[in-house]
């Protein structure tokens, strides 16, 4: 299946979440004939139920068309445990459907495969589209790495190249500290230049 700047996107945003640290589980939430057309609402009743309980930090989901014409979920979320038995019946009562599956994500190429899977359901022809909670990484962490990925290509025009593996890993450097005081204060202290829209395109 082709790719697509909207599943490049998702794929980066699962990963920097997962960069950031922590304990994650793959959640997929299923819609029934039975079920209500309002998975989307259901989901959000369901996550504050989890957040009361102290269960799930964050967040990020992806809905999928199923072969009934109603919308599934696959979510990853940074959480406690949650025993399968007990969120299926939650689900049946919110959404009238029991199929649930949640298993813990392993750390290393597990979350690599993770991030593609979640991708590609976003390169498919008729992709809903994906969201995902404040602190799945922190607020504003999308124009965080641009501005990033823009001081790489403007210092890269000027001196020695660096690789995207290079921006990468200083992405990481700075997801590893979990708060983007960091980052905003590294972005401050390199001089930039006042038009950026030049540099867009490199």
């Amino acid at each position: 299946m082709a790719s697509s700047p909207k599943s490049h996107r998702c794929y980066h945003r699962v990963m920097s979440g997962l960069e950031k640290g922590g304990d994650f589980r793959f959640l997929t939430l299923t819609s029934s004939s039975l079920s209500p057309d309002t998975v989307q609402r259901d989901w959000r009743r369901l996550y504050m139920r989890l957040q009361r309980r102290g269960l799930v930090r964050s967040y990020i989901k992806v809905p999928e068309p199923s072969k009934n014409g109603k919308q599934h979920l696959h979510v990853v979320i940074e959480g406690e445990y949650i025993a399968q038995a007990w969120i299926s019946a939650l689900w049946l009562k919110l959404h009238r459907a029991a199929v649930v599956d949640i298993r813990r994500v392993h750390s290393g190429q597990g979350k690599n495969g993770l991030a593609m899977d979640m991708a590609k359901y976003m390169a498919k022809k008729h992709a809903y589209r994906y969201s995902w909670s404040w602190s799945w990484v922190w607020k504003g962490f999308c124009k965080d790495w641009r501005a990033l990925k823009r001081l790489w290509r403007y210092y890269n025009s000027l001196a020695d190249p660096l690789t995207f593996q290079d921006l990468l890993r200083m992405w990481r450097h700075f997801l590893h500290l979990k708060i983007p005081d960091y980052l905003h204060k590294f972005l401050e202290e390199w001089p930039v230049p006042k038009d950026w829209s030049v540099l867009d395109n490199m």
